[in-house]
């Protein structure tokens, strides 16, 4: 039996020695001989060798003890000497048993294969790729020291990058999307191998029997090399077009473009692939440029393959070779004959003794090498010395060297779905955002981060209102719970898609479902600002408040509403409340009333206006009144009034002339043509407070009712009044009593004058009428007169002088002197007028021309204009207005401050003139031009008419 044969040969010693294939394992020399392999290895990819072997051991091999070890299969060249092929066992079965011998089958690859077996979820900010590639491979022990990076160009960096899949995958898609590819070199001890990861075939190394040799099928001898070679051309898409947003800069259209022409391709290529790679992909153009080159490279590569089959025993994915005796390529240039090998294919039997009739196990390879053997495509015989005969066959898929070769992009990223995730930031900082309003959060899956600025990268917000300068903005805090999706279901392109309320974030407003609005939250404290908008049945409201001084706006039908609970009812309509400082403000006017909105114009002001018309009747009726009686007319404050009322009714046409208004905002509406502000009611208006009201107006004031007006003081009813008090009754007269004290009437510098159309009573009820004056008293009446003056008394009539008494004494001379009170002069302070500063002053002082100057009508101050063109005077308080008259005939007419309209100031700018600054020094202002201050100056005298 074939079995004895292999049996016996194997406990003769030495079964190994100078055998086709050899295996170590950690089981001993000869404890597993190897029967038949099938090997495959690519180029950017793993390796995995299938070993069919069969123990000596009467002992069975618990098949586990194999399982994760490292074993080596050695291959015999073609000089004898051996190459080896290190990897770790992942899979092993035992296939059966013949006699005394047990068979086995082994699956060993490179440590990559570790990386099919752990799946990660984490991430990695601001990183280049090299160093990502080295973080997954460094959680491998098997890894530790066995890879190298033999780059041309870096891998690039990323601001974020996230793996969500296995480590095999994760590290191949990143390979792919860098043009980056993986080669093994095998150790010459056979203990251990080293993946070199390169962007460049030009890195790979040359194979030890270079060159290889082509020969014709039909050659009985071995050759190292091949017997079959065979190329293979596809069409490919001819351009690549690609584009990418950048949110940062959404201006910018950032597309690339490139031709697979470029990258050594001779086979004809058609269509243009146009491909949106996603938000943000790349930032600079060299980096677009890059992706696209890649992927160009990769078309160009897989345009135009090579495939050979032979008995090339040193045949290795990722070294190269030139072929010689091929009838096509030896007429070729040199470079076209120069090929990198990217997979390689063995189907190898072991020249063991009784080979041939070793049991046919139902997963075994014998079956799989004996179809292979028979087809003759290119294996060869391998005869050992003792006759025994193997089999030898390797394929191999190439390209030529100098074309760029890329890795196909069999690995893309994982679709991504919504997650949950927590707002971060660093420790104790309750808002961490940037310009963006871009937070960073920290996934439950994120085992290694903490929650803190290190938690993931800068993540964008989609808001419910978001545009240029306008927008909803409530930024996120630390600790808010957010949804979380992924642009494009790209794991490295995350944005927040929302909000929600969880265990340790829940709602404001929950219980009866009724309560509506925003609720923002005091940075490091517990106050808040709200907007809250009930629905309750038949009770709507909407209550805008903030903790800060306790200020609110509460319209509609208003509730005690705390935190959660709607409260007791408060009325209905409106409450403006602050703890604090309150101001209304309104550039163009403001309307305050109670009366009821007839219409929808919110400044339709016809109520009031009607009864200020009243009012204007009133006023005008009793100042005619007023005049026929020789009292003062009410002429200005009724033009003050009509000017007020005119004022509230103006027609102001809308604006549908700019832009885009859908039909809307035209039509008329009414509004102010002054800034006035108007109060009405159709009911009682009250002012009340606890101290003092005050109210100052630089022109009239007007009080009109419609009847009687009342005036009460608990203490004084005191006036001071700069020109004149004029009282006029109509009807039925006037009353001024006094409970108690004097009533004093004086007059400081004029008469007091007393008439009545019939009697004048004067009576002291409990003591005497006391009459004084200064140069005469004179009682007249029908012609006959008492005049008592300069000490005398004259008694005078046309009839009878009737004196009577029960006695008469007309003794020699005596007096009574009075004396009369001395009345003080109004206060003053000292002025002085500058004839040159006026706009209509010559340009010298007219000195010698005589002058009169009138305060008010009155003249106060004449002579002579001295040459300094100065008049001091004594200006009283209560002066309006100043008028010099020249001799020439020349009137200035000169207000005081108090007669000047808005700024009040510019009277005092105006009495103080200009200067002309001809002789200026340097520390005064620079000289101008006399006509432009002139102007300057009537503009300040004589304001426009809206100022």
């Amino acid at each position: 039996m074939a079995s004895n044969k292999l049996f016996d040969a194997a406990y003769s010693g030495g079964i190994q020695h100078n055998r086709l294939l050899k295996l170590d394992t950690p089981l001993g020399g000869d404890q597993l001989l190897p029967l038949y392999v099938k090997g495959v290895s690519r180029i950017g990819r793993d390796y995995e060798f299938v070993v069919d072997a069969v123990s000596t051991r009467s002992d069975a091999i618990d098949i586990k003890t194999l399982i994760g070890v490292a074993v080596t299969l050695w291959i015999q060249q073609a000089d004898g000497t051996y190459r080896s092929h290190h990897g770790y066992v992942h899979a092993c079965a035992r296939l059966g048993s013949d006699g005394y011998l047990t068979f086995y089958q082994l699956r060993f690859s490179s440590w990559m294969h570790f990386l099919r077996l752990r799946r990660d979820m984490r991430d990695w900010q601001e990183q280049n790729g090299q160093q990502i590639i080295a973080d997954v491979f460094d959680a491998h022990p098997q890894a530790g020291g066995a890879y190298r990076f033999d780059l041309r160009q870096a891998m690039p960096s990323y601001s974020y990058r996230v793996q969500w899949e296995h480590d095999w995958h994760f590290v191949h898609r990143s390979l792919e999307e860098a043009g980056v590819f993986g080669r093994f070199e095998q150790a010459e001890d056979g203990k251990s191998h080293t993946l070199v990861l390169l962007d460049d075939l030009y890195f790979v190394p040359k194979l030890d029997t270079e060159p290889v040799r082509f020969v014709r099928t039909g050659v009985r001898e071995e050759v190292d090399g091949f017997t079959q070679w065979h190329e293979r051309q596809q069409i490919q898409s001819a351009t690549l077009t690609t584009r990418t947003f950048d949110y940062k800069r959404p201006d910018w259209t950032k597309h690339v473009s490139g031709d697979v022409s470029r990258h050594d391709n001779e086979v004809p290529a058609q269509g243009e692939v146009y491909d949106y790679t996603g938000g943000y992909t790349w930032g600079a153009r060299e980096h677009g440029d890059d992706q696209a080159t890649v992927r160009l490279q990769a078309w160009a590569s897989e345009a135009q393959r090579f495939h050979g089959i032979g008995s090339l025993r040193s045949a290795m994915p990722g070294y190269w070779f030139t072929l010689v005796g091929h009838p096509v390529h030896d007429r070729g240039a040199s470079q076209d004959r120069e090929f990198a090998i990217l997979s390689t294919v063995w189907t190898i039997r072991n020249n063991l003794p009784g080979m041939e009739d070793v049991a046919d196990f139902s997963q075994s390879l014998r079956s799989e090498l004996a179809g292979v053997a028979a087809a003759k495509q290119g294996g060869v015989a391998v005869r050992h010395a003792d006759g025994s005969e193997g089999f030898f066959q390797v394929e191999v898929e190439a390209q030529r060297r100098r074309t760029p070769f890329r890795s196909p992009r069999e690995h893309e990223k994982p679709v991504m779905q919504l997650q949950p995730a927590i707002v971060a930031g660093p420790d104790g900082e309750e808002i961490y955002t940037d310009s963006l309003n871009r937070v960073k959060v920290w996934f439950p899956w994120n085992r290694r981060n903490e929650r803190n600025e290190n938690a993931s990268c800068w993540v964008r917000a989609g808001f419910a209102a978001a545009g240029s300068t306008r927008g909803g903005h409530f930024p996120m805090r630390a600790g808010d719970e957010v949804l979380v999706g992924f642009i494009g279901g790209d794991c490295d392109r995350p944005v927040i898609v929302g909000r929600m309320h969880g265990g340790a974030t829940p709602p404001v407003w929950h219980t009866n479902g009724l309560l509506s609005g925003l609720r923002s939250k005091e940075y490091g404290g517990s106050g808040f600002n709200q907007l809250v908008m009930d629905d309750a049945t038949g009770q709507n409201r909407i209550h805008l408040a903030t903790t800060s001084a306790d200020s609110h706006l509460h319209l509609g039908y208003l509730v005690n509403h705390t935190g959660n609970a709607r409260g007791e009812y408060l009325g209905s309509g409106f409450d403006l409340k602050s703890d604090a400082y309150g101001a209304i403000r309104a550039g163009q006017g403001l309307y305050v009333s109670t009366h009821p909105a007839s219409t929808k114009q919110p400044f339709d002001a016809r109520p009031a206006a009607s009864q200020l018309i009243n009012a204007e009747s009133v006023m005008d009726a009793l100042s005619q009144a007023s005049v026929q009686h020789q009292a003062e007319g009410l002429q200005q404050g009724h033009d003050s009034l009509k000017a007020f009322t005119d004022a509230t009714q103006h027609s102001v046409a809308g604006d549908g002339s700019r832009g885009r208004t859908a039909g809307g905002g035209t039509g008329s509406a009414n509004g102010f043509t002054q800034p006035v502000m108007l109060f009405a009611s159709p009911e009682s208006m009250a002012l009340s407070t606890q101290q003092s009201a005050h109210v100052s107006t630089d022109a009239h004031v007007n009080i009109v009712s419609g009847q009687s007006t009342h005036i009460v003081a608990g203490k004084s009813l005191i006036a001071s009044v700069s020109d004149k008090i004029s009282l006029f009754v109509q009807n039925a007269g006037m009353k001024l009593f006094a409970g108690k004290g004097k009533v004093e009437i004086q007059s400081h510098s004029d008469n007091i004058e007393l008439m009545a159309n019939s009697k004048i009573r004067m009576l002291a009820a409990t003591d005497m009428v006391k009459v004084a004056a200064q140069q005469g008293i004179l009682l007249t009446s029908g012609g006959a007169y008492i005049r008592i003056k300069d000490g005398n008394i004259e008694i005078h009539g046309p009839g009878t002088i009737d004196v009577k008494g029960a006695q008469r004494v007309f003794n020699g001379p005596t007096r009574m002197d009075v004396n009369n009170p001395a009345f003080k002069d109004m206060p003053t302070k000292r002025l002085t007028l500058k004839l040159n500063a006026s706009p209509d002053a010559p340009n010298s002082v007219p000195a010698g021309m005589p002058f009169k100057l009138f305060a008010d009508g009155a003249l106060v101050k004449q002579g002579v204009i001295d040459r300094t063109g100065y008049l001091p005077i004594d200006h009283h308080v209560t002066t309006q207005n100043y008028k010099l008259e020249m001799a020439n005939g020349t009137t200035h007419e000169i207000p005081v401050p108090g007669d000047y309209r808005g700024d009040a100031s510019n009277g005092r700018l105006a009495n103080q003139g200009f200067q002309f600054h001809e002789g200026a020094g340097s520390g005064d202002a620079p000289a101008g031009d006399r006509a432009e201050h002139r102007s300057r100056y009537n503009d300040l005298l004589n304001p426009p008419s809206d100022a």
